[in-house]
Formats: structure tokens, C-alpha cells, sequence
């Protein structure tokens, strides 16, 4: 299987060398235009938060819900709060900076990466819901939903039946090597940049794989809608060209947030293997995410119809067309995951 793949990679990539160079630029403008002005930041942050032992102001309000609700111990607080708030991969980045510091184990690593890794406020709010539906409110509800079953995921999938040796022993910056700022500063932009890169590279190759096989969805009814499976930009941009009332856009904007898309799942394992972090799950966890995201929001169109902008009536007949359309494409979707996570157990 693996040779089949770069093979097939490899013959892509020389019999259509326009449609890859096109999606180098789109993946260069887009890692340029609007991932890294809202990721950097936070990338620096995560590293300065870590590395200067800052992070433990964080953990005496955010220690008691976590070991009560999640079993993880206060040196998680870091990245369970930047996950929630910073955006695509900036969760899974602070989680691995923790393990390479010792502030958390490996299992506790795993567990806290499974559900805090999401996308930001900014983000939701921007794009989504400025760029789509034209509405501040609605991206901010979409935010909300997206925090809500982020933080219902890691119930499920994050909590042990019992709490575990490692993580009851306290963390204090007295296990880490005390440095100057500077040298925290630098080691911290050091790390940044090498995040960003790697956010980059990942961002280019999944546009040039959009380019690839455009021809081919484009043939397939609302086919266009599977972009948000490979890139999450992409794939919201695409939502705002369907031909499909904003109740259903809102809930398949809901599920491409949730899930993230294969291009942010490959991210987050590309900064999680140097450091040894476990990604056994990761990808059901984000589809449990998502399908829970778009159940949540799929429920609230239909007891508030009239609540938000993106949730006005629309004709009933064409409503349910769409909506029968809708659920094909999730369920699409849901099987050609289910199908990579097979292949790839065999590879």
C-alpha cells in the first residue's frame, strides 16, 4: 500500500505539473495570508509559557476541573488552554513542548492531545462566519459548539477509569534547567519557526493535492465539499459557492471545524513523533469531534430556526432535498475515513 501511494504521488506529480505549481502558490499564499499571522503568536507564546516556568500561574485555577473532570494533573493547564483558544496546531505543538520538558508523561500527553487541539475564535469567527454566512454571531456560535464538543470529546476518550502514578507527581519549574530570557526568547522563536515551517509545508502539500483531484470532484454532486476532508480552509471557502441553505452549510462548516482535516491531522503527527507523543486515536477522536459538532449544530437549526441569520426558514421541499444531500456527503465522508484508517492498520 505504501508503494502504491508514492507511486501514484510520484506519477501525479509529473503528469500534472501545472496543477501542482498552482497548488504550491495556493498553499504558500494561504500559510502566508491567513495561517501564520494567527498561528505565530501562539506558537511563540506556547514556548515562553513553557519554557519559563509562567505556565504554573495557569495550573492553580485550572487544577481542580481538570483532575475532577478529566483526571489530568495542573501541568496540563497550558495546553488544554492554548488548544481550546489558539488555533490549529498550537494544542498538539504546547502538548509536545510539555512531554520534551517532562511536564506531563506520555499516556497524560496522548490523552490531553486527544481533545485539545481545535481551531481559534479568530478563526471561527472570521472566516467562518464573516466569510460564509456574513454574521460575527453565528462564527461566534460556532466557536462555542466547537469548545463545547471538544471539551464533551475528552469525557469520553481522555478520562481514565483510574487516575495514573505518573500523574500525581507535581511539576514545578524547579525540574527545569533555570536559563536566562534571552536564552528562553530564542529557544522558544527557534521552536516557533520550526512550527511554522512545518504548518507550511503540510499547508502546500494538501492544497497541491486539492489541485489534483478538483477534476474529479467537481464531476461528482456537491463533490466540492470533500476539500474540507483534505484542507479545512479550502473547504470552508468552497461552502460558500454550494448551492445549499446556510443550516446546512452551518452544519457541515460545524463538522470540517471538529474534524480539522487531514492536512491539521498531519500537522499535529508531525510535531508529535520527534518528541515521542502517542497519535494511536487521534483521527477517530477528531471525527468523533466533528460528527458530534454537526449533530449539536444540525439540532439547534431545528429548535431555533429563526434564532441566527444562517438559520432562516427556507422552502421546506428544498430543504429537505438538501438536507438528504447533506447526509449522503457526511456519510461519504465517514466511510472513506473509516476506509484510510483500515488501510493504513494494514500497512
Amino acid at each position: 500500500m505504501k508503494l502504491f501511494l508514492s507511486l501514484a504521488l510520484f506519477a501525479a506529480f509529473l503528469l500534472f505539473p501545472a496543477a501542482c505549481a498552482n497548488g504550491v502558490r495556493d498553499g504558500l499564499s494561504l500559510a502566508a495570508g491567513q495561517a501564520l499571522p494567527a498561528l505565530f503568536p501562539f506558537f511563540l507564546a506556547s514556548g515562553l509559557l513553557v519554557r519559563s516556568g509562567l505556565a504554573q500561574a495557569l495550573t492553580r485555577p485550572a487544577a481542580r476541573p481538570l483532575a475532577w473532570l478529566y483526571r489530568l494533573p495542573p501541568s496540563a493547564a497550558p495546553a488544554v488552554i492554548l488548544g481550546l483558544t489558539g488555533g490549529y496546531p498550537v494544542g498538539t505543538a504546547t502538548t509536545a513542548d510539555l512531554l520534551r520538558q517532562g511536564a506531563l508523561s506520555r499516556d497524560t500527553a496522548a490523552r490531553v492531545n486527544a481533545f485539545c487541539n481545535c481551531a481559534s475564535p479568530g478563526f471561527c469567527i472570521g472566516l467562518a462566519g464573516l466569510g460564509i454566512f456574513g454574521s460575527a454571531q453565528t462564527g461566534a456560535m460556532l466557536y462555542g459548539i466547537h469548545i463545547l464538543t471538544a471539551l464533551l470529546t475528552g469525557l469520553l476518550v481522555a478520562r481514565p477509569a483510574q487516575p495514573t502514578v505518573e500523574d500525581t507527581v507535581p511539576y514545578t519549574p524547579d525540574t527545569m534547567p533555570r536559563q536566562s530570557f534571552s536564552a528562553i526568547f530564542c529557544a522558544a522563536v527557534q521552536q516557533a519557526a520550526a512550527t511554522a515551517l512545518t504548518v507550511t509545508a503540510f499547508l502546500t502539500v494538501f492544497c497541491v493535492l486539492l489541485r489534483l483531484v478538483q477534476p474529479v470532484l467537481s464531476h461528482v454532486p456537491y463533490g466540492t465539499a470533500f476539500s474540507g476532508i483534505l484542507e479545512l480552509t479550502s473547504g470552508l471557502d468552497v461552502l460558500r459557492a454550494l448551492p445549499l441553505p446556510d443550516s446546512v452549510k452551518l452544519t457541515l462548516a460545524s463538522f470540517l471545524l471538529g474534524f480539522g482535516g487531514l492536512a491539521v491531522q498531519f500537522q499535529a503527527r508531525a510535531l508529535a513523533d520527534p518528541v515521542g507523543l502517542p497519535m494511536r486515536g487521534f483521527a477517530a477522536c477528531k471525527l468523533l469531534h466533528g460528527a458530534m459538532a454537526a449533530a449539536l449544530t444540525a439540532l439547534l437549526t431545528r429548535l431555533s430556526p429563526t434564532a441566527l441569520p444562517a438559520f432562516a426558514p427556507v422552502d421546506k421541499a428544498l430543504q429537505q432535498r438538501h438536507y438528504s444531500a447533506f447526509f449522503l456527503i457526511l456519510l461519504l465522508m465517514l466511510f472513506t475515513i473509516w476506509s484510510g484508517k483500515k488501510a493504513k492498520n494494514k500497512i
